[in-house]
C-alpha cells in the first residue's frame, strides 16, 4: 500500500518559510527605519515619486502664471482629475486660496506651522520658510516635499513650496491630498521596490534551492526505498554520501534492508525445508491409511475416514507451503515466457468448477502475458476457488481479461458479502483468515491469496482488491503484456 500523497511538498514548505522570513525582515526594516527617521520616514517613502511630484509642481507653477486668478480653481481641478490627487494652493499665511473649499486636518495645520518656523512670515519665492533669503541675501535651499498622515478621508498629504503665481503673495505652498499612498502611482512608484524585492527573493532562492533539491531528493529516494522494502524487495541501496542526519538514516535503511533480507530468506528456506520434509511421511501415512481402510471393520472405518481427511488437509497445507516458498522468490529467478491468456484462464476455471457455482469468462482475443504459466494458472485458480468458496451461491462469478496499456488486467469478481475494508490489505498476508474461528475445511490455510500476491509481485505486476457495490469482492491482477 503506497503512502498517501503529501498535501504540501517539503520543498514548497521550505520556499514558503523563506518568503515568510523575508517578509518579516522587511516589516522589521520598515519599523526600524520609521523609528530612526521619525518625521523623515515619509520623505524616504516618497523618494521614488519625488521627481514626478517636483516635475508636476513646476509645470503647475508655469500654468498658474499664465492663468488668471478666476481660472485657478478650474486649473487645479483639471490637475486633480488627471492625477487622481486633490491639489490645493496656500498663501504665505497658510490659508487656502485656490482649490476646493475644505478645512485642513489638524495634523496638516501643525505640520505647516513647523514648516514655516516660529515667528516666520511665510513661504517666499527664493529661500526657505520666512524672510526673503538667507544671511547676506543668499538663497536658501528649497526644502524637500514632506508627508503628513491624517485620519480624515484624505489620509495622506504631501506639501512642497512652489513660486507664487503673482508677486503680491510671495511664496506659495502646494498641498496634494490622496486617499491612498501606496496605491497611487503619483506618490509611490512600486517598480523600484518590486525590483528590490524580486532581487532579494531571487538571491534567497539561489541560496536555498540547491540545498532544498538535495534534501528532497534524499527524502524521495528513502521513501522509494522503504516502499520497495515494504513490498518485499530488499535489494536496494540508498545513497549514503551525505554527511548529516539523512546520510546516517540512509546507512540505517541499507542495514535494515540487508537484515530483513537475511531473516526473510531464512524463513522461506525454513518453510520450504519443512514442507519438503513433511511430504514423504505424509505420503507414507496416506498409503498406510489406504491399506488400513480396506482391512478395517465397519466400526473402525469411520475413524479411519476422519484420519484420512486430516492427513489430506495436512498434505494440502504442505503443497501450498511449498508453492508459497517458491513464489516468494526474486523476479529474476522465475522463468517467464509468452503465455496465451485464454487457455491458461480456461484451464484454471475448469479446475475449480464444481457444485452449482456459475462461472462466466470474458477474455479479449489474442491476449498474451509475460509470466510463468504454472504460477499464472495456480494464481487464477486460487482466486476462482476463493470466489466459489465464499460467494458461489450468491450469483455468477465473472472472470475477465483485457489489455490495459502495457499490461493485461485479469479480474475475478463475485457477488458475495465482500471483505471488511480494514481487512483488504491483510488478506494477502500468509495465514491470515477473516474469522479466527474458521477451521481449515471452511477457511482454507490462509495461503491462497499470499501465493497470488507473491507471484504477481515476482512478475513485476500489481494486485488490487476492492469491494463491489452493492456487494461482492473484485480482485484485479495486472501483469506485463507480451
Amino acid at each position: 500500500m503506497n503512502p498517501p500523497p503529501a498535501r504540501l511538498p517539503l520543498a514548497t514548505k521550505i520556499v514558503l518559510l523563506t518568503l515568510l522570513n523575508l517578509s518579516l525582515l522587511a516589516v522589521v526594516a520598515v519599523v526600524v527605519l520609521n523609528w530612526q527617521l521619525k518625521q523623515e520616514f515619509g520623505s524616504f517613502l516618497l523618494a521614488t515619486g519625488r521627481e514626478r511630484i517636483v516635475s508636476v509642481s513646476r509645470q503647475l507653477a508655469l500654468d498658474l502664471q499664465q492663468t488668471p486668478a478666476a481660472g485657478r480653481n478650474q486649473l487645479l481641478a483639471q490637475y486633480s482629475q488627471q492625477y487622481d490627487v486633490t491639489f490645493l494652493l496656500l498663501d504665505n499665511q497658510g490659508e487656502v486660496y485656490a482649490g476646493p473649499e475644505m478645512s485642513l486636518p489638524p495634523e496638516v495645520a501643525e505640520r505647516l506651522r513647523r514648516f514655516r518656523g516660529p515667528g516666520r512670515g511665510g513661504f517666499d519665492r527664493k529661500g526657505g520658510p520666512g524672510g526673503n533669503g538667507g544671511p547676506g541675501g543668499r538663497e536658501r535651499p528649497t526644502p524637500p516635499p514632506f508627508l503628513v498622515t491624517t485620519s480624515g478621508p484624505l489620509g495622506y498629504w504631501v506639501g512642497l513650496r512652489i513660486p507664487a503665481p503673482d508677486g503680491e503673495r510671495g511664496g506659495s505652498l502646494l498641498l496634494l491630498g490622496s486617499k491612498s499612498l501606496f496605491m497611487n502611482r503619483f506618490f509611490f512608484d512600486p517598480e523600484p521596490w518590486l525590483l528590490i524585492a524580486g532581487i532579494s527573493v531571487a538571491l534567497s532562492l539561489l541560496c536555498w534551492l540547491p540545498w532544498i533539491r538535495s534534501l528532497t531528493h534524499s527524502v524521495q529516494q528513502m521513501t522509494a526505498a522503504t516502499q520497495r522494502i515494504a513490498e518485499g524487495q530488499f535489494d536496494i541501496q540508498v545513497d549514503t554520501h551525505r554527511r548529516d542526519e539523512l546520510g546516517s538514516l540512509g546507512i540505517s535503511i541499507n542495514r535494515m534492508a540487508q537484515q530483513l533480507e537475511t531473516y526473510v530468506r531464512g524463513q522461506k528456506r525454513f518453510l520450504g525445508d519443512i514442507a519438503h520434509e513433511l511430504r514423504s511421511p505424509l505420503g507414507r501415512m496416506q498409503l498406510a491409511l489406504g491399506i488400513l481402510e480396506r482391512r478395517a471393520q465397519d466400526k473402525e472405518a469411520a475413524y479411519v475416514v476422519d484420519l484420512q481427511e486430516e492427513v489430506q488437509v495436512m498434505s494440502q497445507l504442505t503443497d501450498e507451503l511449498l508453492a508459497f516458498a517458491k513464489a516468494e522468490l526474486k523476479p529474476d529467478s522465475i522463468p517467464v515466457e509468452r503465455v496465451e491468456a485464454a487457455p491458461a484462464i480456461e484451464e484454471a476455471v475448469y479446475q475449480e468448477t464444481r457444485g452449482a457455482a456459475e462461472i462466466r469468462t470474458q477474455i479479449e482475443p489474442g491476449l498474451q502475458i509475460l509470466a510463468n504459466r504454472e504460477y499464472l494458472v495456480r494464481s487464477i485458480a486460487n482466486l476462482v476457488r476463493n470466489a466459489v468458496r465464499y460467494a458461489g451461491d450468491a450469483g455468477p462469478i465473472t472472470v475477465t481479461a483485457r489489455r490495459d496499456g502495457s499490461e493485461v488486467q485479469i479480474q475475478v469478481a463475485d457477488s458475495g458479502p465482500g471483505v471488511p475494508e480494514e481487512a483488504l490489505e491483510k488478506i494477502t498476508t500468509p495465514f491470515y483468515r477473516l474469522e479466527s474461528s474458521r477451521d481449515r475445511r471452511k477457511g482454507g490455510t490462509g495461503l491462497g491469496l499470499a501465493i497470488v500476491r507473491s507471484f504477481v509481485e515476482a512478475s513485476k505486476g500489481s494486485l488490487i482488491l476492492r469491494n463491489r457495490q452493492p456487494s461482492g469482492l473484485e480482485v484485479n491482477m495486472k501483469l506485463p503484456a507480451a
